[in-house]
């Protein structure tokens, strides 16, 4: 039984670190123009963040996204012939990775961020972390203070994961333009 679970386990990280080297890594998503797009506005937005109103918001928001998402990327996939699978798998971006990795990258990125804000979402609206400051605070008069300082980062955090779920669609969208371009280098 042990054995079956770390497999699972291994497996699990072996598949999140294919993903995360096909989308380019942490370079690829600080460095990307939709991350610092939802940074700014996020930063801008600070009443929704100082008075956590995003979380209401994320529960709002993220399901729905997250089925189009999970919808786009099975019928995309789907519906994807195998001549331009191997067009895609024969052409490489810059960094070796090729086309179609790439999309699928972009896309399960695109549900993996939503599924991380709601996540995140579901753990900040909890009192577990309060609950341990506040009973900390008779002993330590300062920890409610540092809770505040915690929670106003743990704000942000989850405000611009949720606002970066939404600018994703952009990405994805990107993604299936640039398969439109694509030529079959059979073809070529």
């Amino acid at each position: 039984m042990k054995l079956a679970t770390f497999t699972q386990f291994v497996a699990f990280w072996k598949s999140i670190r294919r993903y995360f080297k096909g989308y380019g890594g942490w370079t690829a998503v600080f460095c990307s123009p939709i991350f610092i797009f939802s940074l700014v506005v996020t930063a801008l937005n600070y009443p929704n963040w100082i008075d956590p109103k995003w979380v209401s918001r994320s529960f709002d928001m993220i399901p729905s996204l997250l089925g189009f998402s999970l919808g786009s990327y099975t019928i995309l996939f789907s519906v994807m012939t195998g001549r331009l699978k191997r067009a895609l798998k024969a052409v490489k971006n810059p960094k070796g990775t090729n086309y179609l990795e790439e999309i699928n990258a972009t896309f399960f990125h695109f549900i993996f961020v939503q599924t991380l804000c709601l996540v995140w979402s579901f753990l900040f609206d909890g009192t577990f972390v309060f609950d341990i400051f506040k009973y900390t605070s008779s002993k330590y008069g300062y920890t409610m203070d540092v809770f505040r300082a915690a929670m106003l980062t743990g704000s942000f955090i989850g405000h611009l994961l949720l606002v970066y779920s939404f600018l994703l669609i952009l990405a994805a969208a990107i993604a299936v333009f640039r398969i439109a371009s694509i030529t079959d280098p059979a073809d070529g």
